[in-house]
C-alpha cells in the first residue's frame, strides 16, 4: 500500500447565535470552522482526520500539508516511525503536519479490519469525558448549565477562567459548586498558556507566579479537579515550583511542542498531568511516546480534545490506549457550541452515556461515517 495523495477541504458550520468565547472577551465567533484532511492510497482506502485553523492560519497549514504531500506520496502508511521522521522534518520548517500521520491510523485500521484504539493496544473500551466549556457567561446562567449538565450524565465539567480579578474566577467555580454540590467534578482552565503571545491590549490577562498560587490554594478549598495552564506554557521553574508547592494537580502543555519538551517538562516536573494536542503538540505516536515517559514519572497524561470535527473521535482512539489517562475533554456548552456544530462534519456525532463515557465504535479506523450532504452544502473557499 502506497500514499497517493493529500487533499484538504474546510467546512463552517454556523451557530445559532453569536458565542462569546472565554478566549477574546469582547469578541464574538458566528460559527464552527473545520479544516478536513484526507490521504489517498493506490488501494482505494483513505483516511480521514480534522484539525484546526484558526486565527486566519488556515493557509499557513495549507502550505505546510503541500510541502509534506513532496515528502510523504509513495510512502506506506504503515510505516508509522519513517513517516515521523519526514514529518518532523517538515515542523522544522513548517506547522502542525501530525495530522498526516493520524489520517494514516485510520487507513491502517481500514485495511486490517479493527479500530484505531484496537491496534495501538486497548487500556479501556469506554472513555470518561467532562463537559469544556468555553463561553462568557453570567454566574446564574452557569448554575443552571451546571444542573442540567449532571441531569445528562456528565459527571465533570471544566469551566475557563478570563476576569481581570481572581474574585471575579472564583465566583464562576462558587456558582457552579453550590449548584450541583459533589454531583459534578470540577476543572479549571486559565488559558494562560499561550496568553502572552496572544495578548492585545489589556486581554489575556497575565498571570504572575503570586496569582497562580493564591488561585490553586483558593481551588484546592473548592475540591477542584485540577488547575490548567496557569503560567505560561515555557515558564518551566516556575511550573515545577507551582507544581510542588501546591496540592491541587497542575495540568497543561496542549501545545508545547515534539518529545524533548515533554522529556524536559517531565524532568523538571513542571506538571502533574499532561495534555498534548495530537494535531498541535504532536502526532498520536509520539503522544504514545509521551504517555510512556510520563507513565514512568507516575504522571497522568489526558489528550487535549477541543479539535473540531473528528478530534474528539480521534482523540479517544489515542486515549483509549493509555493506561495513565483519567479523562478526555468533550466541548459541549450548549445551546451554541454542541455536536452538530462542534463535530458537526460526522454522520452520527458522539454523545456521551448516562455513565458519563462514550462508547469506542467497533467500526474499523476510526469508526465513523462523514456527513458527505453536510460537508457539501457548508464547505467555504480555501484561501
Amino acid at each position: 500500500m502506497k500514499i497517493t495523495d493529500i487533499t484538504y477541504e474546510a467546512v463552517k458550520i454556523p451557530y445559532i447565535r453569536p458565542f462569546f468565547p472565554t478566549w477574546f472577551p469582547g469578541l464574538s465567533e458566528d460559527g464552527q470552522t473545520i479544516f478536513i484532511v484526507t490521504v489517498h492510497t493506490d488501494e482505494g482506502i483513505c483516511g480521514w482526520g480534522t484539525m484546526e485553523a484558526p486565527f486566519g492560519i488556515m493557509k499557513i497549514i495549507m502550505e505546510t500539508l503541500n510541502y509534506a504531500r513532496t515528502m510523504v506520496v509513495g510512502m506506506d502508511p504503515f510505516d508509522i516511525e519513517k513517516l515521523m521522521l519526514r514529518l518532523n522534518h517538515v515542523a522544522r520548517i513548517g506547522t502542525r503536519p501530525w495530522i498526516i500521520e493520524n489520517c494514516c491510523w485510520d487507513i491502517m485500521g481500514k485495511k486490517c479490519g479493527q479500530p484505531v484504539y484496537k491496534l495501538m493496544g486497548a487500556a479501556r473500551d469506554r472513555i470518561p469525558v467532562y463537559a469544556a466549556w468555553g463561553e462568557i457567561r453570567d454566574n446564574a446562567q452557569r448554575k443552571e448549565d451546571a444542573l442540567r449538565l449532571a441531569e445528562d450524565g456528565f459527571k465533570a465539567v471544566k469551566v475557563r477562567f478570563s476576569h481581570d480579578r481572581m474574585a471575579d474566577d472564583l465566583a464562576i467555580v462558587e456558582s457552579v459548586r453550590d449548584a450541583v454540590g459533589d454531583r459534578l467534578e470540577i476543572m479549571v482552565d486559565a488559558n494562560q498558556g499561550t496568553a502572552r503571545e496572544r495578548k492585545n491590549g489589556d486581554f489575556p490577562v497575565l498571570w504572575s507566579y503570586e496569582r497562580a498560587k493564591a488561585t490553586a490554594k483558593e481551588l484546592e478549598q473548592l475540591h477542584c479537579t485540577w488547575l490548567e495552564e496557569p503560567l505560561h506554557r515555557y515558564d518551566f521553574d516556575n511550573l515545577a515550583r507551582l507544581c510542588s508547592e501546591v496540592d491541587i494537580p497542575i495540568a497543561g502543555a496542549e501545545i508545547n511542542r515534539g518529545l524533548h519538551e515533554f522529556k524536559t517538562m517531565l524532568d523538571k516536573g513542571c506538571l502533574d498531568i499532561y495534555q498534548p494536542n495530537c494535531t498541535m503538540a504532536a502526532s498520536i505516536s509520539d503522544i504514545r511516546k509521551i504517555a510512556v515517559m510520563a507513565d514512568s514519572c507516575g504522571r497522568i497524561v489526558n489528550p487535549h480534545a477541543w479539535i473540531p470535527g473528528l478530534g474528539v473521535l480521534q482523540t479517544a482512539h489515542l486515549a483509549a490506549a493509555i493506561p495513565n489517562f483519567t479523562y478526555l475533554e468533550y466541548p459541549y456548552d450548549p445551546p451554541v457550541l454542541v455536536p452538530d456544530t462542534f463535530q458537526g462534519i460526522l454522520a452520527r456525532p458522539l454523545f456521551p452515556e448516562a455513565d458519563g463515557c462514550i462508547a469506542m465504535p467497533d467500526a474499523p479506523g476510526f469508526g465513523i461515517d462523514l456527513d458527505e450532504e453536510k460537508i457539501d452544502y457548508y464547505r467555504i473557499p480555501l484561501p
